[in-house]
């Protein structure tokens, strides 16, 4: 998942360059999933330890952590540099859909073909 979650980074700044936007808003907006799928990872590995009870907290807090995080991110891009806050964050709505899209392809909830 690193791989395509990179590769989005990569892809997002070459098309805010080419569009003749800011490069670095949108690689941030890009680089916010990929830091929040690293959260993601942790998370499920602090879960796995332990009750139940311990994996529905961990759960639960790594969910609240996520939001926090992308919309404190997103908040300070659009505090320090107002015009370049349409970037970041349509560079995340748009990697964060991809990284959707692809984790359930990889890992769906029900087996094809039933």
């Amino acid at each position: 998942m690193v791989v395509i979650l990179v590769g989005l980074v990569v892809a997002s700044a070459t098309v805010a360059a080419l569009a003749g936007q800011t490069v670095w808003a949108a690689t941030c907006g890009s680089a916010l999933v990929l830091l929040m799928w690293a959260v993601e990872e942790a998370v499920a590995r602090l879960g796995r330890e332990g009750s139940f009870g311990h994996a529905m907290a961990v759960g639960l807090t790594g969910m609240v952590v996520r939001v926090g995080l992308a919309v404190a991110a997103l908040v300070a891009i659009g505090l320090a540099a107002r015009p370049s806050f349409a970037e970041a964050a349509l560079a995340f709505v748009v990697t964060y859909t991809v990284y959707i899209f692809a984790r359930l392809w990889r890992h769906p909830a029900v087996p094809a073909g039933q």
